[in-house]
C-alpha cells in the first residue's frame, strides 16, 4: 500500500468513526427528548421544557465553542451531548424544585433571597453533578466507567460560573416565576419557560470563558 493510500484509508476510517459517533448522539437526542417529555408530563410540567432548555444550552454553547475557535464537528458533538444531558436530568430537577422550593417560605424579601441562595448553591450543585454525569454517559456510549472523575473535573469552577451566570433565572424560578413573557411586534406577547430564556446566553458565556481551541 502506498503512503497516499494509507493516508486516505486513515482519513476514511476517521470520517466513518466521526459519522457513527454523531449518529449515536443524534439517536440519544431523540431518545432523551421522548423520555423527558414523558417524565415531565407526569410531573405536571410542560412536556417541551427539556427541548427548549436543552436546545438553548446546546445552541448557546455551540456558538461559544465556535467563537473560541473549536471546529464545527467538535462544537456540534459537544452541543448534542449537552442537549441530551439536559433532557436526561431536567425531570429530576423539576421534581427536586417542586419538593424543596416550597419548604422555604417566600412571603417576604428574606424568604425570596433565601430561596435564590438555595437555588444558586445546593440546587445548582445537584444540577451540575447530574448534568456532568449524564454527559459522560452520552459521550461514552452509556459506559459509567470514569464517571466520578468526569463529575469532579473542574466542578467548582463550573459550579461558580453556572451559579453566577444563571443566578437570576434560578432565583426567578425558585420564587414561582416559571415563565417570562416578552413582546414581539409580529406575534404580540408570548411566554417561555424562565430557564429557556437564560440557557442560550449562559451556555455561550460558559463555553466561551472556559473553552479552548480544539
Amino acid at each position: 500500500m502506498s503512503l497516499e493510500d494509507e493516508v486516505n484509508g486513515k482519513q476514511s476510517r476517521r470520517l466513518i468513526r466521526k459519522s457513527l459517533k454523531l449518529g449515536w448522539k443524534l439517536g440519544m437526542a431523540a431518545a432523551t427528548t421522548a423520555l423527558s417529555a414523558w417524565a415531565l408530563s407526569l410531573l405536571g410540567a410542560s412536556a417541551s421544557l427539556g427541548i427548549v432548555v436543552g436546545a438553548g444550552f446546546a445552541g448557546g454553547g455551540m456558538l461559544g465553542n465556535l467563537a473560541r475557535g473549536k471546529s464545527l464537528y467538535n462544537s456540534l458533538d459537544a452541543a448534542l451531548t449537552t442537549y441530551s444531558a439536559v433532557n436526561m436530568v431536567i425531570p429530576h430537577m423539576v421534581w427536586l424544585g417542586q419538593a424543596t422550593f416550597p419548604l422555604i417560605p417566600n412571603y417576604d424579601i428574606a424568604g425570596k433571597i433565601l430561596r435564590t441562595a438555595y437555588a444558586m448553591t445546593a440546587y445548582n450543585a445537584v444540577f451540575l453533578s447530574t448534568f456532568k454525569g449524564a454527559g459522560h454517559l452520552v459521550d461514552n456510549y452509556l459506559n459509567p466507567k470514569g464517571i466520578g472523575e468526569t463529575v469532579k473535573k473542574n466542578f467548582w469552577r463550573d459550579f461558580a460560573l453556572i451559579g453566577g451566570l444563571f443566578g437570576l433565572f434560578y432565583g426567578l424560578d425558585a420564587n414561582n416565576i416559571a415563565k417570562i413573557a416578552m413582546y414581539h411586534p409580529w406575534t404580540g406577547y408570548f411566554a417561555a419557560p424562565t430557564f429557556a430564556w437564560g440557557a442560550p446566553p449562559v451556555g455561550f458565556l460558559h463555553n466561551y470563558i472556559t473553552g479552548a481551541k480544539k
